[in-house]
């Protein structure tokens, strides 16, 4: 994950799809937008947060060839809506009195 194109470390989050329901994932995805943002609220030059960008590149094939590493897939639409991202980033940004106004 990215927040307006920066990250650290942490800003993984790993999921499962055979074995995670929506909500698994959703959860998994409020820990690391909470741990970035947790982060981040302790800067003294805080911008506004508008794009946060989440990829994998952990997909394969229907017929299970490899896609290139080096080809990013954008999980927002196909793991987690933008709405339940803006949803969560928005509850979470509360939390830690970041300004935030995502951009889709």
């Amino acid at each position: 994950m990215t927040f307006n194109g920066k990250s650290k470390p942490t800003s993984q989050f790993f999921y499962n799809l055979a074995q995670d329901r929506d909500e698994d994932i959703l959860k998994k995805l409020k820990e690391a937008i909470k741990d970035y943002f947790e982060y981040y609220s302790n800067f003294q030059n805080k911008d506004i947060i508008e794009h946060i960008e989440c990829y994998s590149i952990d997909f394969k094939c229907e017929n299970r060839c490899v896609i290139n590493i080096n080809n990013k897939v954008n999980v927002i639409g196909l793991i987690f809506s933008f709405n339940e991202l803006s949803e969560i980033a928005n509850e979470v940004a509360k939390k830690y009195q970041l300004d935030i106004k995502l951009i889709n």
